[in-house]
């Protein structure tokens, strides 16, 4: 059984150097990603820029609030990566320093894993480290040493989100 996560709510933005990329229609999305990433930061890890994203228009991948999608997501930069060394630098790219994505159920973050193992041999804009804790899934540049990538593991191992409501907490921005 999973336990919940402190309920901190810290107004957007969230910290500084951060930011949303705007509101949209807050039917299937929730802010738990948010909740996950303040674990990361309160671990001391090299995070910066980070993103909560609160669209479907605006999330990178297009799942977002979709029926297969996560619910959450929160993309973010690492300060041990040199930009210029990454293949993709768009903003929000995974290469840059990873994604916390937080989906309805294990199963449906366990199915996106699986899709993104997949297609990680195919083409290295695909090749990342990706780790699974429930509905969790935390995905991580391939530019950041294996144990640098296992630091934000850990943080992931650690966290633990309440059970989804049937109707999900959405915040409005």
């Amino acid at each position: 059984m999973l336990s919940a996560l402190p309920q901190d709510s810290v107004p957007p933005p969230f910290s500084a150097g951060h930011h949303e990329d705007g509101p949209t229609n807050p039917t299937a999305i929730t802010d738990e990603a948010e909740a996950v990433f303040h674990l990361v930061e309160r671990a001391g890890l090299p995070v910066e820029n980070a993103v909560l994203h609160t669209r479907r228009d605006g999330d990178p991948d297009g799942l977002l609030g979709q029926r297969d999608g996560y619910r959450s997501k929160v993309t973010f930069e690492d300060r041990r990566l040199d930009g210029g060394t990454v293949a993709v630098t768009d903003p929000g790219s995974v290469q840059l320093g990873g994604a916390i994505e937080v989906f309805r159920d294990a199963d449906a973050a366990r199915t996106r894993a699986e899709r993104l193992h997949t297609f990680a041999p195919r083409s290295p804009a695909h090749a990342e480290y990706a780790y699974l804790n429930g509905r969790i899934l935390l995905r991580v540049s391939p530019y950041l040493s294996e144990s640098a990538a296992d630091g934000y593991a850990a943080v992931i191992e650690a966290a633990a989100l309440a059970r989804p409501t049937a109707e999900p907490i959405t915040r409005e921005v």
